[in-house]
């Protein structure tokens, strides 16, 4: 397999995890509705997966480290599709939150796995740019995925978006059993080991380095989340607009996102990923105080939302890569555990700020849009105490 078909199907591993929890978003009010429970209740399918995909992540990643790449993914998108099937059957959102867990789980492989096949494949120097070409895929899903939901919600429904995600997963699986090499050559019989498996993360947990840079993919990523968990209310709830089109404007962000990616996987190994970030956080902050003013001003529409977060996840762009890079790459014999706990992080820190947002809206965006602000400031101190004023990370490194 050429380098460029591996990043291309990376790339589709990765995006597959908040691909198929946000491919559900423009379906919330029609699934309350038929299920016959609030929107609040709705938003719980996202946040339950959430939960399960953050969860998988600690245990996903040492297994591909102990059994290999290949046969963890293999399993995992197998056990993804019999849950996909099992979400379009449910009859109430009991089932369908049980389903949804199964389905997470399932997905889990995808992130940490993708992440530490980069890691086995590429050399260092290069690594920050090819994160760069995969940190697109994971912002992209979130993105795209109400897109295709849009589509498949207006045409045949809700169920319907299961079925979709149960082909996709089958292509998924067939692609990896048939093109997919190993890329773990070492083999690492301790990796799952209780004692080894705590004492990795435990020490990843405890590393300052580390966890500054795993806090600005989560802090990104809490942002795009809020906003995703809450656009269905705002946009089709409040402002009337059809699912089909609250899929269509997300090809704004889309846009956005890709060239604030593109962008830093030409310039990132020039500037080096600190000041990416740094930069990223800065262009977030800004939009971020747009999407708040513009609406205390009175002016509330389907431009004044999207477009402020169009430019956040232009901002996210710069983010994303250089927080894998400098998260990951000094880690080369527990790779699979260092990308698990970053997935973990990233998203269980998403599915709280999600779920929270979601229940504070109470008929305005007001609480949308202070908590996708307040996630540039955040990043930009914590990154500045736990990075930059650490000795090791005072310098501009691209791993």
């Amino acid at each position: 397999m050429s380098r460029t078909v591996l990043i291309l199907l990376v790339s589709a591993l990765v995006m597959l995890g908040p691909f198929t929890n946000n491919i559900m978003v423009p379906s919330l009010p029609a699934l309350a509705i038929d299920l016959r429970i609030g929107f609040g209740d709705a938003q719980a399918i996202l946040s339950i997966y959430m939960v399960g995909f953050a969860a998988g992540q600690l245990f996903v990643g040492p297994m591909s480290d102990r059994f290999g790449r290949k046969p963890v993914l293999t399993v995992s998108l197998a056990l993804f599709i019999i849950a996909s099937v099992l979400c379009s059957l449910a009859p109430d959102l009991y089932s369908l939150c049980a389903a949804r867990l199964l389905q997470a789980l399932g997905a889990s492989a995808t992130m940490s796995v993708g992440r530490a096949i980069v890691r086995d494949s590429f050399a260092s120097d290069k690594m920050a740019q090819v994160y760069a070409y995969i940190g697109a895929a994971l912002a992209l899903g979130p993105i795209v995925g109400p897109i295709f939901g849009g589509v498949i919600e207006v045409s045949s429904g809700w169920r319907s978006v299961f079925w979709f995600l149960t082909a996709f997963g089958c292509l998924m699986l067939m692609t990896i059993v048939f093109l997919l090499r190993e890329t773990n050559t070492n083999l690492n019989r301790d990796a799952t080991r209780p004692a080894r498996l705590i004492g990795n993360y435990a020490t990843l947990l405890s590393t300052r380095m580390y966890m500054g840079y795993v806090l600005c993919n989560a802090i990104c990523y809490g942002g795009i989340f809020a906003f995703t968990s809450c656009s269905a209310y705002i946009l089709i709830g409040l402002l009337k607009i059809s699912p089909d089109t609250f899929g269509a404007l997300y090809a704004i962000t889309v846009g956005a996102y890709g060239v604030g990616t593109l962008l830093a996987a030409r310039i990132t190994r020039r500037v080096g990923i600190n000041r990416m970030i740094v930069y990223g956080a800065l262009i977030m902050t800004i939009f971020g105080e747009i999407g708040v003013i513009l609406p205390m001003l009175g002016y509330f529409n389907v431009w004044t939302v999207i477009l402020p977060f169009a430019g956040f996840a232009f901002g996210t762009g710069f983010v994303f890569p250089s927080g894998q890079a400098g998260g990951i790459s000094p880690y080369p014999k527990m790779a699979g555990a260092a990308s698990s706990m970053l997935s973990c992080l990233q998203m269980s820190t998403a599915a709280v700020i999600g779920a929270v947002t979601a229940r504070m809206l109470g008929g305005s965006m007001m609480p949308m849009a202070w908590v996708v602000f307040g996630m540039g400031p955040i990043l930009l101190l914590s990154f500045y105490l736990l990075v930059l004023r650490n000795p090791r990370g005072a310098g501009s490194p691209s791993p």
